[in-house]
């Protein structure tokens, strides 16, 4: 029987793999599902059953004793020898090498580099392994992060469908990225997240970058006042 790691912090993603894939199959498998210990919002995987495990904690003896690891949107970096050592699949919210790393929709809006999702190996640098497959989506002028990021949740679901257990199977070929493409890291993000009151541009342009931070309920983008407090904005085109 193999045995499979599911290391997530999407609820959405995990809910479509355990109740809509994996009871789909035939393949003699046993499953563990885990969300990352940096989660500070971990109750919509504690309700499908997940546990809580710091992967960075971990080491190659550990990661052996899967035959596969997917990281569906895992918080946390995975050690160098565990992706040495395990198949470790990475499902990833861009459209590789493009903004790799962290809020790819985000950075597509602002940099018009393309988006879309990418299922990949992981090796020792960040969303940079060999493609497994991938899938572009479309960026409108009226989308906002979030707008885009559940485009990329409904493509992600469908390669998910189309080649998990040819994963697990070992059944895939993959290719390597077209060029090192480019990496934004948290930091990048919270840069962006400030807007400077006197910077000059566009109005195309600073509607892009509204647009890009705003993303449902989350509180993204903001300036501050002449009392130094946060007074966050969000744009809305309809």
């Amino acid at each position: 029987m193999k045995k499979i790691l599911i290391l997530s912090d999407n609820p959405k993603l995990s809910a479509f793999v355990i109740n809509s894939i994996i009871p789909n199959s035939e393949h003699n498998c046993c499953f563990e599902l885990c969300y990352s210990s940096i989660n500070k919002s971990p109750s919509g995987m504690k309700e499908l059953g997940a546990k809580e495990l710091n992967i960075k904690s971990k080491d190659a003896n550990f990661a052996k004793k899967y035959d596969v690891i997917f990281s569906l949107h895992c918080k946390q970096i995975f050690p160098d020898e565990i992706v040495k050592n395990t198949r470790c699949i990475n499902v990833h919210p861009g459209l590789n090498p493009f903004n790799r790393g962290w809020y790819p929709q985000v950075f597509s809006i602002v940099n018009k580099l393309p988006a879309g999702a990418t299922i990949h190996l992981m090796n020792e640098d960040i969303d940079a392994g060999d493609i497994i497959v991938q899938q572009k989506v479309q960026v409108t002028e009226t989308d906002t992060s979030l707008d885009v990021y559940e485009k990329v949740q409904k493509v992600e679901m469908n390669l998910l469908a189309d080649n998990f257990f040819k994963i697990i199977d070992g059944h895939f070929e993959t290719y390597s990225p077209c060029e090192v493409g480019n990496y934004n890291s948290v930091n990048d993000f919270k840069r962006l997240c400030k807007i400077d009151l006197d910077h000059v541009g566009s109005f195309r342009e600073h509607i892009d970058i509204l647009r890009a931070l705003s993303h449902g309920d989350f509180n993204n983008s903001y300036f501050e006042d002449v009392n130094g407090n946060k007074r966050y904005i969000k744009i809305k085109i309809f």
